[in-house]
């Protein structure tokens, strides 16, 4: 396999790997090393170009390192894309899996413990398996699900400490919250909701991950109500929690939305063409924004723990409770600094690179 080191500016390293023989092309970006190694999922997805893979994985690194500062957690930003389709000669080529996890490892491999992997979307539990056949540079899990189970409930803790903050209330007893995305996350986060006395409105692209929720209904039968993915953002709601693919928060969405709070388990959730702008119109349309680095580190919390081998599983799921206070003391001090909670998370993150940081969170 050719691997080559990209020279990009603002990051430790970022690498590529090609075996054109597999149709495998993947890159992997480390944003820094000052907090000790990086982590992030792998991401396997169907991008348009190869450029656009390389783009992602990039913006994605810089987002868990600035994750892993909010969390108070040592370790660094890092990511992984592989591309389902390859590009070459203006034609797209599937990638052969009977190399796919070996040709993974090896550019893992490549970065000798400077980047852990994960899971992420198009990468799961059986695929991270198959791969530490040819590297130990993973994060671990104990079951298939107890992943998607502490970012779930990172995002719980987070959207409970909104409510305190927004609502002034203690209990989302009552409360309406709609959920995009009846994945993994999507439905824990359901059950912890449904469990507290909320009223669950959810959605998904996916007909077929409806069938998820027969079994919360049958429990909670007057609590649940399914609607088509593409209006859940006009309901009526007290929170809208996006649990899917990123860039859900689009400008032209955002003059429809009618809830109060925004907490979900999707990564970049903002308009990714120009998420400042978002963050604005948010703002002026008195809606609540809790970053998603700060929502979704559950899983973070819990991986650190297996990496820098410094609690068990049960301690680190323990830990994402401290996301309750750590949202509270982020919403209030943005609010004392007329900021957004955006750009608080924003600066605690860049403290690391060296850049100026006027938080103590």
């Amino acid at each position: 396999m050719d691997i080559k080191e990209i020279k990009t500016e603002g990051y430790e390293r970022v690498i590529r790997g090609c075996d054109e023989k597999s149709n495998f092309n993947s890159f992997i970006a480390i944003h820094t090393l000052k907090n000790g190694p990086a982590f992030g999922g792998i991401r396997y997805f169907n991008y348009r170009d190869n450029v656009r893979a390389c783009l992602d994985v990039k913006k994605l690194a810089e987002a868990m390192t600035e994750k892993c500062a909010v969390a108070g957690i040592d370790l660094s930003g890092g990511k992984t894309a592989v591309q389902k389709t390859f590009y070459k000669d203006n034609k797209a080529f599937k990638v052969k899996q009977n190399n796919f996890y070996q040709c993974l490892g090896e550019l893992i491999n490549y970065l000798k413990g400077d980047y852990y992997g994960g899971l992420d979307v198009g990468f799961d539990y059986s695929m991270l398996q198959k791969l530490r056949k040819y590297t130990d540079f993973t994060t671990q899990y104990s079951n298939p699900d107890i992943g998607s189970l502490c970012t779930a409930y990172g995002v719980y803790n987070a959207l409970r400490a909104g409510v305190k903050f927004k609502l002034n209330k203690d209990s989302l007893k009552g409360l309406k919250i709609s959920i995009k995305g009846i994945g993994k996350v999507g439905y824990q986060l359901a059950n912890y909701l449904l469990k507290d006395g909320a009223e669950v409105i959810l959605a998904d692209k996916n007909i077929d991950k409806i069938e998820n929720v027969k079994s919360l209904q049958s429990e909670f039968p007057n609590q649940i109500k399914i609607i088509d993915h593409s209006i859940l953002h006009k309901e009526d709601v007290d929170i809208y929690s996006p649990c899917a693919l990123g860039n859900d928060i689009r400008l032209s969405r955002i003059k429809d939305l009618k809830c109060k709070i925004i907490c979900g388990g999707a990564n970049n959730q903002l308009d990714i063409t120009d998420p400042e702008e978002a963050e604005r119109q948010l703002i002026a349309n008195n809606i609540l924004y809790i970053p998603d680095t700060l929502a979704n580190a559950g899983g973070v919390f819990r991986s650190a723990g297996i990496i820098l081998n410094i609690r068990t599983e049960q301690e680190s799921f323990e830990s994402i409770k401290t996301v309750y206070d750590r949202t509270l003391n982020i919403l209030n001090t943005a609010t004392e600094d007329k900021l957004s909670p955006a750009d608080v998370c924003k600066q605690i993150g860049q403290q690391i690179t060296g850049k100026p940081n006027n938080f103590k969170v």
